[in-house]
């Protein structure tokens, strides 16, 4: 690497005790050695707080206090992390490997103009796993159509600083909302690196809510009608009805 820039890596939970060892020891083994983990609790009261505490002398910022949602928390995160690059890692879920942020780092190292790295998600199903491989060019469409899985992004802080945090007029779709403004709007620079960067458990908030209507209400701001319909609405509704049919088979 040409350079050691600090990484903030950012965790916000509430009451995650099932999970939050092994989020943690998935950080402080990493073999990168310029991390600042952030931890940001919504008041847990079912021990998740007394986990955290097992591991205080690894953890640079915690504070545990009640919060006005997920995304109030994370943007709380990005005002205490004091790194370069930021990487948010749910409290369920879990780093690839020991040495995700030091290829990272180097990515970014040896790209300094680039403003985000992002690559590949590994989706957890109990016991089982697949990798989801993300597409080298984000285009307008795509966005329209799918998006970014957040938990593969690592971003410089300043792309927080001209986006703008995560919108808390949101319950779930604001990180959806923040990668259209730094993709789309911003147009900040990015590079996708095929390798796995986390696994994402499936029994996270966004696999247990319907959030399809807050999702197309967050497309009204950047998207036609046209394209919402054509790239996002048709194809989920033929994706339910074909469900609909298995299930009936």
């Amino acid at each position: 690497m040409k350079d050691i820039q600090k990484v903030s890596i950012i965790t916000v939970c509430l009451n995650c005790s099932m999970h939050i060892r092994k989020a943690i020891e998935s950080v402080i083994s990493q073999t990168y050695p310029l991390i600042e983990y952030v931890i940001i609790d919504g008041a847990s009261t079912d021990g998740t707080v007394e986990i955290i505490e097992k591991y205080r002398d690894r953890i640079a910022h915690f504070i545990s206090e009640p919060d006005t949602g997920l995304y109030n928390a994370m943007n709380k995160g990005i005002g205490a992390a004091t790194g370069d690059i930021l990487f948010f890692l749910n409290a369920d879920d879990y780093f690839a490997d020991e040495n995700v942020v030091a290829d990272v780092a180097d990515v970014f190292s040896k790209n300094p103009d680039i403003d985000i790295v992002f690559g590949n998600q590994i989706f957890g199903f109990g016991g089982r796993s697949a990798i989801k491989k993300q597409s080298f060019k984000i285009s307008r469409r795509q966005l329209a159509g799918m998006t970014i899985q957040h938990q593969t992004i690592f971003a410089k802080k300043r792309v927080f600083e001209l986006t703008g945090y995560f919108s808390e007029g949101y319950k779930i779709v604001s990180d959806y909302d923040w990668i259209i403004r730094a993709f789309l709007v911003r147009k900040c620079k990015y590079l996708y690196i095929d390798r796995e960067i986390s696994v994402m458990s499936t029994n996270g908030k966004s696999w247990v809510t319907n959030f399809e209507k807050e999702r197309v209400r967050a497309m009204k701001k950047y998207f036609s009608n046209y394209e919402i319909w054509r790239y996002r609405m048709i194809p989920y509704k033929i994706a339910r009805l074909k469900q609909f049919i298995r299930a009936l088979l």
